[in-house]
């Protein structure tokens, strides 16, 4: 499970990252040579302002009118049908999200990207149950990694507006991990006639790029400021 997001850049600093390129129409299909995410970063000590935890706000950029524009909204999506029953939702598997009519709606309206230093998950605990323990994964460059999300950010705010990162991966053993992009291939996910087959070629082209990483060996919990 995917405890916390590390975001000590801001959208408007991340934009900077694609200011060079024409975002309207063609330009938000072209990918530049990627950078690539094969190595994890040593977990160091992070100001707790920039430790982003499930139902907290978080920076994110989507697309707009052919132009990337900068949101604030809270980490959790509770879609109107799960109001009241079901937690909001942090993470969804994209053969969902794309092939499930109840995501008609985000899925073309709402794909965005959270750019992000790394990220904390919960180790295995089937290895050690008692050990309260997460992994921390980054890059090993200098510029930020792009999280695939899905947005509902509301010109009026409501109880239903938040954010879900996209996961990835085997369908049958249900091994996910989030799609994630460190280049300017990460502006094919905002792509408006993004379809089923369209994104898993951008899952695909994602975990060529960017192989499972090792994680860092698993840290105490407290050590981190995360209870």
């Amino acid at each position: 499970m995917y405890e916390c997001l590390v975001q000590e850049v801001s959208s408007k600093q991340s934009l900077a990252f694609f200011a060079q390129r024409d975002t309207h129409g063609a330009g938000l299909t072209a990918a530049a040579t990627p950078v690539g995410l094969s190595v994890t970063a040593q977990p160091r000590p992070h100001d707790q302002q920039n430790l982003i935890k499930p139902n907290m706000q978080l920076s994110a950029i989507r697309c707009r009118g052919g132009r990337l524009e900068c949101i604030k909204v809270r980490w959790g999506w509770s879609p109107i049908w799960s109001v009241g029953t079901m937690p909001p939702l942090t993470h969804l598997p994209l053969h969902l999200v794309m092939r499930s009519k109840v995501f008609d709606r985000i899925k073309r309206e709402g794909r965005a990207l959270v750019a992000v230093n790394g990220w904390y998950e919960s180790a295995d605990t089937a290895l050690a149950p008692a050990a309260q323990r997460l992994n921390y994964t980054a890059s090993n460059q200098a510029s930020p990694i792009f999280l695939a999300a899905l947005a509902q950010a509301s010109e009026t705010p409501n109880g239903c507006d938040g954010l879900t990162l996209v996961t990835y991966g085997d369908i049958a053993s249900q091994q996910q991990r989030l799609l994630a992009f460190t280049g300017e291939e990460a502006l094919q996910w905002l792509r408006a006639d993004l379809d089923w087959e369209q994104a898993q070629q951008v899952a695909a082209s994602a975990a060529l790029v960017n192989p499972p990483l090792d994680p860092v060996p698993a840290i105490p919990r407290r050590a981190q400021g995360h209870n």
